[in-house]
């Protein structure tokens, strides 16, 4: 289990009652954070239905997050802690809640980790939610608020073959915390069986409780347990044109609007064409795309995603798989759009190994898999069951290596993929600001479809899907709005080749011209050495009293020498701390 050194803090104060207490606090009383336990049984975890069976619930759990609400102070926190296919449903309710004139502000979904269990065919599941939100007078300029990030930290873990750390990013020793990690929006709690999980584990209480620090104050509120066991639901059969395979022209990439396409087809092909459909959209963070508008209002962005949501659900052939790839601010929206049209399978969170950002690193991406009811779905897990140890770092000279003297250490796949990075280097990339790593779309269409299948993309960009496809004996069609990714995408797919009877892709690194600067290295070793032996933080300007060699390296450094001083304060801190605890 990923322990933090929150036990060398005094914790946050915690008031615990059930719901039906919650009356009885005094109305001048507000607290700092709020912690609601929703009910749920072990027995409702990994169930595929929540919409008819949970309305009861849904309608339960409203007033009481209102009542939570109004206990709160204005930069109070709220945590909803639940099963994910609930808490997207309170999730939306918070960013559109409007009370006495504060608003709701999604900060984080935080993926609980537990020990899987095989509760129903498919992926183990072992992903338990948490949302946490941030309650405010103004979205536009929200409240302040903090939490103690600086010294709850993760401890390093090293990898059992190499020894390096298992996290590689960034791999400068000199620059680490010596603390630990940062946390992420991912926390492992694997000791701990996913079906004890209806109960808020201490660990995780502790580590909420030392986030917020010592002074504040938490209210956590227990739901009152109901009967309201969910049902799988009903699989209704259907039958396809003749049984034939419809007469459609596959493996193309297609220069138009996703929308418009899927709406052309539907015409033409209203009984489905395709055995699954892949969709990584613009996250509408304002990334540099060519194109794409990705900085649309929260509702017209909903609003456009549903459009290509309903086109891809409506050409899927029954039985057809439907994923959608999103941050897990919009894959609540997209999760409540789909629920009552298909059948739920697994919100699945790929931990992609973020680099540092934010009060808690947004580490993961949501990955909402669906089918289509009518008949059943395609699932080949037996052959990728089985992925390699994470007690193993991801370092390909690490992964040859151990692989060559037969160190192979197995752990079951799950519903939390940690084991895929995102691709970090500009080298890796065809110039697309969110291009996917090639295993993650192999792992995909492996398991969910099978050979001659046909799979849609409807935002292609560097053709990752199409040549996932290609290799893996699928066919595919792909359409994408930017004539300059229908080039590069083409151009990835020319380099297919077959080698010794098997399809390889085998793509060049991009070159870049390096600095003949100063090794970044070297001035920030010998920077870091002098600041931890004055016990200070050195500004730029200040450099001159204590090394004017150093100084002149600084000349011909080409890093963030702001970023280097906020690391070296960090790293003071962290060893007064260390002394006075």
């Amino acid at each position: 289990m990923h322990k933090t050194n929150s036990h060398k803090f005094k914790l946050a104060n915690l008031t615990e009652i059930s719901e039906a207490k919650i009356s009885n606090l005094s109305s001048d009383i507000l607290f700092d954070a709020a912690v609601l336990k929703t009910n749920f049984s072990s027995n409702q975890i990994g169930k595929n239905s929540i919409l008819e069976e949970s309305n009861s619930f849904i309608k339960k759990t409203l007033p009481l997050i209102d009542t939570i609400c109004s206990k709160l102070k204005d930069g109070g926190l709220i945590f909803i802690y639940g099963l994910p296919n609930y808490l997207s449903y309170l999730g939306e309710y918070l960013s559109d809640k409007k009370q006495d004139e504060f608003s709701y502000i999604f900060k984080y979904w935080i993926s609980c980790e537990f020990k899987a269990v095989q509760l129903a065919d498919g992926l183990p599941n072992a992903h338990i939610g948490l949302l946490m939100y941030l309650k405010s007078k103004s979205k536009k300029n929200p409240t302040p608020f903090d939490i103690n990030t600086k010294f709850v930290r993760i401890p390093y873990s090293d990898c059992i073959s190499c020894g390096n750390m298992t996290k590689d990013w960034g791999g400068k020793k000199h620059m680490l915390n010596p603390l630990g990690s940062a946390l992420s929006d991912v926390w492992s709690f694997k000791d701990i069986s996913i079906k004890k999980a209806q109960k808020i584990p201490s660990e995780l209480t502790e580590r909420i409780l030392a986030l917020l620090s010592e002074g504040k104050n938490v209210l956590q509120v227990n739901q009152t347990k109901s009967k309201n066991d969910l049902l799988a639901p009903k699989v209704r059969t259907r039958k396809l044109l003749n049984g034939k395979a419809l007469p459609l022209e596959a493996n193309r990439i297609i220069h138009r609007n996703c929308i418009d396409f899927l709406k052309d087809l539907y015409q033409k092909y209203p009984h489905g064409v395709f055995d699954i459909a892949f969709a990584d959209p613009p996250y509408n963070l304002a990334k540099n795309y060519s194109k794409y508008d990705d900085d649309l209002e929260t509702r017209r962005y909903v609003d456009w995603c549903n459009e290509w949501l309903q086109g891809m659900y409506n050409n899927l052939k029954p039985g057809g798989a439907l994923f959608v790839l999103n941050i897990p601010k919009w894959a609540i929206y997209h999760y409540n759009f789909l629920a009552d049209k298909m059948v739920f399978q697994n919100w699945i969170v790929w931990d992609a190994l973020s680099t540092p950002m934010g009060k808690l690193l947004p580490a993961h991406y949501s990955l909402l898999y669906f089918t289509k009811s009518g008949a059943r779905p395609k699932v080949n897990l037996v052959n990728d069951q089985l992925i390699d140890s994470r007690e193993y770092c991801l370092r390909n000279s690490c992964v040859k290596k151990r692989k060559k003297f037969g160190d192979n250490k197995k752990e079951k796949l799950t519903d939390i993929w940690k084991d895929i990075h995102r691709i970090k280097h500009k080298k890796d990339r065809d110039h697309h600001p969110c291009q996917l790593p090639i295993k993650l779309m192999e792992r995909i269409i492996k398991n969910f479809c099978n050979e001659g299948d046909l799979i849609f993309d409807p935002f292609g960009g560097a053709g990752t899907t199409a040549i996932c496809a290609k290799i893996l004996n699928r066919n595919f069609i792909i359409t994408e709005i930017d004539s300059h990714y229908v080039k590069i995408a083409k151009n990835n797919l020319s380099k297919i080749q077959k080698v010794n009877g098997i399809l390889n892709y085998d793509r060049e690194s991009l070159k870049y011209k390096k600095n003949t600067s100063v090794s970044k290295n070297e001035f920030e070793k010998r920077y870091l050495e002098l600041t931890d032996f004055k016990r200070k933080a050195i500004e730029e300007k200040d450099l001159i009293q204590y090394d004017q060699d150093l100084l002149l390296l600084k000349e011909q450094y080409s890093g963030d020498f702001k970023k280097l001083y906020s690391i070296a304060k960090r790293r003071i801190e962290t060893l007064e701390f260390s002394q006075a605890i």
